[in-house]
């Protein structure tokens, strides 16, 4: 070994000593903020409704408080809305692990008033984007790489929610199946050293209190297995009520005009106030109930009841654009739907059968599975809380068949389909994976023009002479609406029709590429579209960035190597031609 290879050795060990000692810092501090959070929450809950709320109380709270974070959150914090799970992920694959500090500041103030107001929201996702943003600021004041500041994320992710729900490997876990989306990660190691010290900080401030008190499990007899099958799929019926309700009332919000943004958590409030009027126990995130569903001790009615109203209740507050989580909802619903299923199994099965509370922790992971999409994570998260092997078993085949229906049904998991809302799309697998290929952007055009819908056919067969374009873009300021066949524009001119609009032939579903898709992706889609292929940003799905045509393709014949175009200005079609 020569001298350079020697001191270059040197060099990364040092490097990663100290990166490991970086993680155990950020571990402490994320987990130090995840417990300012939940406590927080707990005092914003005590400080507006006291021991005795009236019921005046009840109904103004959660809708005046959601007026000042309406407010806060469409002027100050636009990225705060929501969970934070999913714009951790968006921050994580497409901006390097850019979180901006703000954006910390913000989740926090608006998180600890959202939840602390009654919204049916919980603290796990929230906890994760200020854990994930305290470690990119971190990274980026020391000037770290963009790829270290990228795995700080994740490690801050995980901290975080190891410190709010206090399951160290739970908490690794879902950083890698749902942040990093990849099991095998090199930062596995890493994001471990910081969810225990994460957990000594959380359990050093607050106790070694268990969440839950969970009661010892036993499978009374084999056909109880059945039992848990059918649980599972009334868990995936659930997850699917929830996952798709809240999909669509969000959409009709995001409908609404651009002027009444801060006033949407207002209108949720409002709703949910008269909710907690006869349904109190919707209120925050409301683990002291699920904690009776564990035990045993609340009547089966109030279950399905609760089960219920939760669901509304969540779906209100989340699709109304305020600060909170699913992840606490999620085990809400699975420990009353369980501990319904339980009362129901225990009085009529033809064989024994295990505790109620049995029910309603299986119950717990099943939908969480469904709803959250992270099995393996479910079914870790519930072991940790029980430390009792035998659960396994009943936790699996409830997990897997309530994550089997959901998926079948509603195949775009939730926190991707929500960033899709906000026209943000996630990189999938098989692009994150496909390493030194050429790519789309490698092979797109930048060069094209986007017309107007307003222009007339005859104007865009002018503007377009004497190219031959296969097809046009239609669309405004660098956002595409569609695409109109060339033939199509050919028939309008040839039957006398020149005259009218373009935007009534506008093809609104069609195939397109994003810059990360590998050749052998984007090849497929050029297959299935009209000759061209769009290329639209990922972090703004209606920005097109380039085209893909037949003489991209030639383009690369003959290349040994990478060629990577350098941008130009793309053309712009004015009214006037």
């Amino acid at each position: 070994m020569n001298v350079g290879t020697l001191i270059a050795e040197r060099l990364r060990v040092r490097e990663n000593q100290l990166f490991l000692a970086l993680t155990i810092i950020i571990g402490v501090i994320a987990g130090l903020a995840a417990v300012l959070f939940t406590l927080a929450i707990e005092a914003v809950r005590h400080a507006l409704f006291g021991m005795s709320p009236s019921q005046m109380r009840l109904v103004l709270v959660p809708t005046l408080v959601s007026l000042v974070t309406g407010v806060l959150l469409a002027k100050y914090f636009r990225d705060a809305r929501g969970s934070g799970v999913p714009q951790t992920e968006a921050a994580y694959h497409l901006n390097q692990g850019f979180i901006p500090a703000k954006t910390v500041l913000g989740k926090f103030l608006t998180g600890a008033l959202c939840v602390g107001s009654g919204h049916s929201l919980g603290r796990e996702g929230p906890s994760v984007q200020i854990g994930g943003g305290i470690a990119s600021v971190v990274g980026r004041w020391l000037n770290l790489s963009p790829a270290r500041t990228q795995e700080l994320v994740s490690v801050g992710a995980a901290a975080a929610l190891s410190a709010a729900f206090n399951t160290p490997l739970a908490a690794v876990l879902f950083a890698l199946e749902e942040i990093i989306g990849d099991m095998n990660a090199a930062v596995i190691g890493s994001t471990v050293v910081a969810s225990v010290s994460a957990v000594i900080v959380e359990r050093s401030i607050l106790g070694n209190e268990v969440l839950f008190r969970v009661p010892q499990y036993h499978l009374a007899h084999p056909l109880e297995l059945l039992a848990y099958a059918v649980l599972g799929v009334a868990g995936g019926l659930i997850s699917l009520l929830f996952c798709k309700g809240l999909l669509r009332l969000r959409a009709f919000f995001l409908s609404l005009p651009r002027s009444t943004r801060a006033l949407q958590p207002a209108m949720g409030g409002l709703l949910i106030g008269g909710i907690l009027l006869f349904f109190p126990q919707v209120m925050g995130v409301g683990y002291e109930y699920v904690d009776q569903a564990l035990n045993g001790s609340m009547p089966l009615k109030i279950m399905v009841l609760l089960c219920a109203v939760k669901l509304v209740a969540t779906i209100i507050s989340y699709s109304s654009g305020n600060a909170g989580g699913i992840f606490a909802p999620a085990l809400y619903l699975g420990a009353m739907a369980g501990g319904a299923f339980g009362v129901v199994v225990h009085r009529y099965a033809p064989f024994p059968t295990g505790d109620v509370g049995a029910y309603a922790l299986v119950g717990m992971g099943a939908l969480f599975a469904g709803i959250i999409r992270a099995p393996m994570t479910s079914v870790l998260m519930i072991f940790e809380l029980t430390q009792d092997y035998q659960i396994v078993i009943a936790l699996m085949v409830a997990n897997m068949t309530s994550y089997a229906i959901s998926r079948k049904y509603q195949p775009k998991p939730i926190y991707h389909a929500l960033l899709e809302q906000d026209h943000v799309h996630l990189p999938e697998p098989e692009v994150r994976l496909a390493v030194g290929v050429w790519r789309a952007k490698d092979l797109m055009s930048r060069e094209f023009t986007l017309y107007p819908d307003q222009a007339s056919f005859q104007e865009i067969w002018q503007a377009a002479q004497p190219g031959r374009a296969e097809c046009f873009l239609v669309g405004h300021d660098g956002a595409l609406q569609g695409l109109v066949p060339r033939e199509v524009v050919e028939r309008a001119i040839q039957s006398g029709r020149g005259s009218e609009r373009v935007a009534s032939a506008v093809i609104g579903d069609w195939p397109y590429a994003h810059p990360d898709y590998p050749l052998d992706l984007t090849l497929e889609r050029f297959g299935r579209s009209p000759g061209v292929l769009p290329v639209l940003s990922r972090t703004d799905s209606s920005r097109l960035v380039g085209i893909i045509n037949r003489d991209c393709w030639l383009k690369i014949l003959g290349q040994p190597h990478r060629s990577v175009e350098t941008p130009s200005a793309p053309k712009r079609f004015s009214d006037s031609g």
